[in-house]
């Protein structure tokens, strides 16, 4: 068993939501906090980590959380929630890097759960229709019979598809490998995505950000898809071509779509995403559940206590 030397470094912008339970946690472990990006360098060279543990957001952008996987005593870092590409690259014979993955992954699937009732069951256009004072009953297609797509198969994949397959949709997935999975009905590998975008009646992104996945969802893949589909991204932007998204929408070839990620964050007052009736906007939000700050927390303690006791941590990742 180790001692940490120096204190363990947060960043993020709001401590006092991450105080109690890390003291809780670590009575002999002392935390310093940067809460702005400015703040990151001073901490860095006042307090010397070698563990520190990371939370960005719009308000606290990847970039300012970059200059710590260079640091020279930084020997690890916790990423609170699962992306980690504005950290890379760094050296992972220097320093590890995990992250959370997983922790948010069953409220982020109720969202999507829930974004996909909104744009099937006409929601949206029920909304529009109460402002008016319209009565005006519209027909929806049931979920069940409908087939799901999802692009991605790791820990928010596995979430929605066992609730989509609880209301009865039959669930494909492509994953960076193929194979069987129990979850879904058939696991194909990325590249046969074109193949199956035809087949999907509801497509849905959960794919992390990487030079093999930007701009994945271009002109060509939203032509392939069934005329009337769903596209629901949760994922990051840079996944999407918005530009040909937008002409799908229009040309119909995509019925409807949810958005909780944007090439642009915050997403710009004048982004014509705003205005569309067949568009369900989120603010980055759609795993912003009550307490998840705390998760995160909860998560980095377990893999403190790792580091600490020498063990091996959790959910290491590589650039």
């Amino acid at each position: 068993m180790a001692a940490l030397c120096a204190p363990v470094l947060v960043l993020h912008d709001r401590p006092d939501e991450l105080r109690a339970t890390l003291a809780a946690r670590h009575h002999g472990v002392t935390f310093a906090f940067a809460r702005a990006p400015d703040e990151v360098r001073p901490a860095l060279e006042a307090h010397r980590p070698e563990v520190l543990f990371s939370i960005k957001h719009s308000g606290f952008p990847g970039a300012a959380h970059r200059p710590a996987v260079g640091f020279p005593t930084v020997r690890w870092v916790q990423v609170g929630g699962s992306g980690y590409e504005h950290l890379a690259p760094w050296d992972p014979s220097r320093v590890t890097v995990t992250n959370a993955r997983g922790v948010l992954a069953p409220f982020l699937a109720e969202t999507a759960m829930g974004a996909l009732l909104a744009l099937n069951h006409n929601l949206l256009r029920y909304r529009d229709a109460q402002r008016a004072r319209r009565w005006a009953p519209l027909r929806f297609r049931p979920l069940a019979g409908q087939t799901l797509l999802l692009v991605g198969l790791g820990a928010i994949g596995r979430h929605v598809a066992r609730l989509a397959r609880a209301f009865g949709m039959r669930v494909l997935a492509v994953a960076r490998r193929g194979g069987n999975h129990p979850e879904v009905d058939e696991l194909h590998p990325l590249d046969a995505l074109p193949a199956l975008l035809p087949r999907a009646d509801v497509v849905s992104v959960h794919l992390r950000a990487a030079p093999e996945t930007a701009g994945l969802f271009d002109a060509r893949a939203f032509a392939a898809m069934r005329p009337g589909a769903l596209f629901l991204n949760t994922s990051r932007g840079a996944l999407v071509d918005e530009d040909a998204l937008r002409d799908a929408l229009d040309a119909g070839r995509v019925g409807g779509a949810y958005l909780d990620v944007f090439r642009d964050e915050p997403l710009p007052a004048e982004s014509p995403w705003w205005g569309r009736d067949d568009v369900l906007v989120t603010p980055h939000a759609s795993d912003n559940a009550e307490g998840w700050p705390q998760r995160f927390a909860a998560f980095f303690s377990d893999n403190l206590d790792r580091w600490i006791a020498g063990e091996a941590l959790v959910n290491v990742v590589m650039p």
